[in-house]
């Protein structure tokens, strides 16, 4: 099976550098690389240099859209490589495990009823991060949205062939993972196993570091309520979705006079 990886990037060569580098040391040779620059502003000579490499390919943003933008235009051409699985969680600042690839191979091999699969990271671990302990089906929404069982930043691999038409929500620069996510719910179970496959390093500033904000913008208030009407509509059984929905519904409002007081009219 062949495998693609996309890793968006914008300014931080010396880190992606790191990023390539873990891909080029994976063990399971048949994968293609695919880093796609958000109109950076700095010399990213020396990754370019590795083009020579058959495997990796640099495409470009046509104008600074955010990780998400980067990230869609990257699985464009993913399929355009016709790989069968995509890894779409290593970041310009993260590395692979050399063994990722090929674990992943054997749980594919081992389990291919499923479209979806994922393995636990590490490195700077958040505090509210959950880690699979053994190897089990997962549901995104009962598991990860409103279960205990799984959660923080995982290595996401998913066949193309269930990803589809399926794609980050380009309106925001960054996070607002649930239109990309729940559709794929939609479509297929996740396989979980034990496995380190990812290194994350959660810089300060960077793409996925996380913070607790108030929302700037009434889209991302509209986001908040958003994905839990889309749980109901895809768990009509799940009183959890029902729950949080009636939760941000109430929050709304005080939400949308904060924006209007700190931002005017249109939000930020």
């Amino acid at each position: 099976m062949k495998f693609a990886i996309i890793i968006p990037t914008f300014n931080r060569p010396a880190f992606l550098v790191r990023a390539v580098r873990s891909v080029l040391a994976q063990t399971y040779p048949n994968w293609v690389l695919v880093v796609c620059d958000d109109c950076s502003t700095v010399n990213y000579s020396e990754v370019e240099s590795w083009l020579s490499d058959p495997r990796i390919f640099l495409v470009r943003t046509e104008k600074n859209g955010g990780c998400n933008a980067a990230r869609n235009k990257a699985i464009d051409k993913a399929f355009e490589l016709k790989a069968d699985y995509i890894l779409t969680t290593l970041d310009d600042e993260d590395e692979l495990d050399p063994f990722c690839l090929e674990k992943a191979a054997q749980e594919i091999e081992a389990h291919p009823q499923y479209g979806w699969f994922i393995s636990n990271s590490y490195g700077a671990d958040k505090s509210s991060s959950r880690s699979i302990s053994q190897a089990q089906e997962f549901d995104w929404i009962d598991d990860y949205m409103y279960g205990k069982s799984l959660r923080g930043d995982k290595a996401q691999i998913i066949s193309m062939e269930v990803l589809g038409s399926i794609r980050f929500d380009a309106r925001y620069r960054s996070s607002n993972m649930w239109p990309f996510f729940l559709p794929l719910a939609a479509k297929t179970k996740i396989w979980g196993y034990p496995y380190l496959s990812l290194k994350k390093d959660y810089l300060e500033g960077g793409i996925t570091r996380s913070v607790k904000f108030a929302p700037k913008s009434y889209r991302v208030i509209y986001s908040r309520f958003a994905k839990h009407a889309y749980c109901v509509y895809l768990r009509p059984g799940n009183w959890h979705a029902y729950k949080y929905l009636f939760l941000e519904l109430v929050k709304s409002p005080g939400r949308i006079l904060g924006v209007w007081i700190r931002y005017g009219k249109a939000g930020k």
